[in-house]
């Protein structure tokens, strides 16, 4: 979920918006609402806007933030702290090249996609906005509510997500799973993913 969308001006709340206001314009119920990578930032601010129109929520290999957090702290908690400066380094370095504010996309080496579809992957990945990284989420809490599912890549590193399936692991309202396969579990790995979000509807 707009892992790689460009644009200068585009932060966090943008995409929220955009989601909030595809599920009322569609005027959409019990959906089950997947973010993978930046995405769990996503949806976790469309949960706290209008949970009421949400089922269930799915973290595939995603940031899990609380209020108050944005993409960047959230890396500096779940990496060590030299492999968090090496991203957070590289992220605000491309985005103050040229005063463009806008990331280049991290190769799809980098997340142990197989070799075979890496140039696929390569050939859609786009600039980001840092915005979308460092603006922090605020949220109420409102969907704290709902059921939610981890989904962790468990075959790439080195990966921040296990952070937040070991964080979940056990909690009350939370399901984990691990696949063992890249970063990219909707490339590398459709049919396992596709049996586990069936599990949900």
């Amino acid at each position: 979920m707009y892992a790689h969308q460009g644009g200068q001006h585009i932060t966090l709340e943008t995409h929220i918006r955009d989601v909030c206001g595809l599920i009322e314009a569609e005027e959409l119920n019990d959906v089950v609402l997947l973010g993978h990578s930046y995405g769990g930032m996503v949806i976790t601010g469309v949960a706290d806007r209008i949970p009421d129109r949400l089922k269930h929520l799915v973290y595939l290999d995603a940031f899990v933030p609380e209020n108050g957090q944005s993409l960047i702290s959230l890396l500096n908690t779940a990496l060590p702290p030299e492999v968090a400066a090496v991203f957070v380094g590289g992220f605000r370095g491309a985005a103050a090249a040229g005063n463009s504010g806008m990331m280049d996309p991290i190769p799809a080496e980098v997340f142990g996609i197989k070799a075979e579809n890496r140039p696929w992957v390569d050939r859609r990945c786009v600039k980001q906005s840092l915005a979308t990284f460092e603006m922090p989420l605020l949220i109420g809490g409102h969907g704290a509510h709902l059921p939610k599912t981890y989904i962790l890549a468990d075959n790439w590193d080195p990966s921040p997500f296990r952070h937040f399936a070991a964080k979940h692991t056990g909690q009350a309202g939370w399901n984990v799973t691990k696949l063992a396969t890249s970063h990219d579990v909707m490339v590398d790995m459709p049919n396992e993913l596709a049996a586990e979000l069936m599990k949900l509807a």
